[in-house]
């Protein structure tokens, strides 16, 4: 009898919690043909005081009502370096303010490649910014064209250069399966992504929401989008290749605010899609680890696991069934290694 023993490939990262603090279109230069911040984010439109007064109350009062872990403040939803910078600066040195009063650990910011300045972004970090998560979406330029992005992959390329130059830890967000995805678009937006050895990615996959520009399209049976299956299956490989690049990946899908599901017109919407692309890529890794003449006898999974090795609603069993897996053989303990027995 042979064992394998090995962790799972996920690189190992700390867990904090996230205040976000939503900007619906704030600086951005133009509006994208999929975009609909206000609808994801629930947000309504507030005036750039307005937000920097609710941080100000809000967060002192969050940690005032008990004792509380610190939190990352992550501005999302526009450009923020295409803010004023004045008003940049004022953001960030308030986020530095309750850092020194242990209410905040991080500051992170999302913009677009086209707004990135290597000086100002210098002086942001210096006042107190951490990370800077570009909105990549493709190194596509047929699908950055369509997309109404209006700038080329070469400017995505130079603004993850300038954030790495600059000191600040480098976020990318893809946005597969836009208007002009070829196949094989999306994994080399991957490997050019783990070029870069990003601390962070997210991975929203492309949704038609209504009132955008994508709706249009999709309605004149101009744009199809990804359907769930497909999602899962070119999402999968990607995720285990990050991981094995040592690369954090933050979140897959957007996130489900209230009221948001029912602006989507149509795409690969599911509330557990996480969950699926997660565990299929944990069979993909398992899968590498066992040659197929090889007869498992016995597998014993980390207990933590015990929700993803399956799939959702199991759907992966059959597939674990094919490799000689199952219930039957499969059990469940304390730890961090799979042990896999086999002949």
């Amino acid at each position: 009898m042979k064992t394998a023993i090995f962790k799972h490939p996920e690189p190992g990262h700390p867990k904090t919690r996230i205040w976000p603090v939503f900007m619906p279109f704030l600086g951005c230069p133009s509006k994208c043909i999929y975009c609909a911040q206000d609808r994801q984010t629930g947000t309504g439109a507030k005036t750039l005081n307005e937000i920097y007064q609710g941080i100000k109350q809000d967060i002192p009062a969050f940690f005032n009502t008990k004792d509380r872990s610190p939190l990352e403040l992550a501005f999302f939803g526009g450009t923020f370096t295409a803010l004023p910078f004045e008003w940049q600066e004022r953001f960030i040195k308030l986020a530095a303010e309750f850092k020194e009063r242990g209410f905040l650990t991080k500051v992170r910011c999302s913009t677009r490649p086209d707004c990135i300045d290597q000086k100002q972004i210098m002086q942001l970090h210096a006042s107190g910014l951490d990370m800077i998560e570009l909105g990549i979406q493709s190194f596509s330029a047929e699908v950055l064209r369509r997309s109404g992005r209006n700038y080329s992959p070469q400017t995505g390329i130079e603004a993850c250069n300038i954030v790495r130059e600059s000191g600040i830890s480098l976020g990318i967000q893809l946005l597969p399966g836009l208007p002009g995805d070829e196949p094989g678009n999306f994994q080399n937006d991957v490997s050019r992504t783990i070029a870069f050895k990003p601390e962070a990615v997210r991975i929203y996959p492309c949704l038609t929401v209504k009132g955008t520009g994508l709706e249009k399209l999709y309605r004149a049976g101009k744009y199809t989008p990804w359907s769930l299956t497909r999602t899962v299956e070119e999402l999968a490989p990607a995720l285990l290749r990050l991981w094995r690049n040592k690369i954090h990946v933050i979140r897959i899908g957007v996130a489900h605010e209230d009221g948001f599901e029912k602006n989507i017109t149509a795409g690969p919407m599911h509330p557990a899609l996480g969950q699926m692309v997660r565990s299929k890529a944990l069979y993909l890794h398992l899968l590498s680890r066992l040659a197929l003449a090889d007869k498992p006898i016995q597998f014993i999974v980390p207990q933590k696991y015990s929700g993803e090795l399956w799939g959702h609603k199991s759907c992966l069993k059959p597939l674990y069934a094919n490799l000689g897996i199952s219930s039957d053989n499969t059990s469940f303990k304390p730890g961090n290694t799979f042990q896999l027995h086999y002949k």
